[in-house]
């Protein structure tokens, strides 16, 4: 079985910028930000598993969390390149630039990319209110995985320590003929809004809202299972991240990826 089947994950996020709000979105927005929420402390659980790749004092007290806000209040503006510092497991490190852009791709528009050079391009679109990845090219192994509905990424108005649950249907073509599926499956994702944080990255401090994904689900022949902690804040996107990937391919592929990702800087 070819390793790209295996290897198809589920793509970091940097927030882009949406299609201009409509007057109903704006209110919606003001609604959301009059209500400050709780201050949350950070599960234990949680604090250890992020701890693990982010290090200590990233991640630090917990701030008062309102709902989730609509998609184009955390959007860096269009043409923003953000630089983010990587860490491994093993403690290699290295820098990585996410850039974002209008899709000029027929099949994703309207929307917005977001793109790491020879790594992956996702598609970004808007649905109800909030914000979903609806197709990711992934560059390296070659395919093209598209998702229905798409994977949630910003929830508009869900409140801290409130759930979701979906169910997203699977698609893997090569990207040398897209119309050709050469697998299919499905994954089951809880989205969860922990609480919000003052963070401190390379880039500064911020507040940040912590969100956790559970991915579990199986596409072709892999098993996969992936948690991703995401912290994003107004005006800046994704501010710091780790991923713990785990999918297996009957001995065939197997991958355990645990990275983190902190916000360097903006441009």
């Amino acid at each position: 079985m070819s390793k790209r089947i295996g290897s198809k994950r589920i793509g970091d996020f940097v927030l882009p910028a949406l299609l201009a709000c409509s007057l109903l979105l704006s209110a919606g927005r003001m609604a959301i930000a009059a209500d400050p929420g709780p201050a949350i402390p950070l599960p234990d659980a949680d604090r250890a598993q992020i701890e693990k790749l982010l290090g200590k004092g990233v991640v630090g007290d917990p701030v008062p969390a309102p709902p989730l806000q609509m998609p184009t209040s955390y959007a860096p503006r269009e043409g923003t390149v953000l630089t983010y510092l990587l860490r491994d497991a093993k403690g290699k490190s290295w820098s990585e630039a996410h850039r974002i852009a209008s899709t000029t791709d027929s099949r994703f528009s309207p929307g917005f990319t977001y793109s790491i050079e020879k790594v992956k391009t996702e598609f970004m679109q808007a649905a109800d209110g909030g914000l979903v990845i609806a197709a990711e090219e992934d560059l390296k192994e070659k395919v093209l995985t598209r998702f229905t509905p798409g994977q949630p990424l910003i929830v508009g108005g869900l409140k801290a320590g409130e759930s979701r649950q979906v169910k997203v249907d699977v698609k893997v073509a090569d990207l040398s003929d897209p119309t050709d599926i050469t697998h299919t499956g499905s994954l089951d994702i809880t989205y969860s809004y922990v609480g919000a944080y003052k963070v401190t990255v390379p880039a500064g401090s911020y507040e940040a809202a912590l969100i956790r994904w559970d991915y579990q689900g199986k596409v072709g022949p892999a098993s996969i299972k992936d948690t991703y902690y995401r912290l994003i804040a107004p005006g800046a996107g994704l501010i710091a991240m780790i991923e713990d990937v785990s999918i297996s391919a009957m001995l065939v592929y197997n991958d355990d990826t645990k990275l983190a990702k902190q916000l360097e800087r903006i441009e």
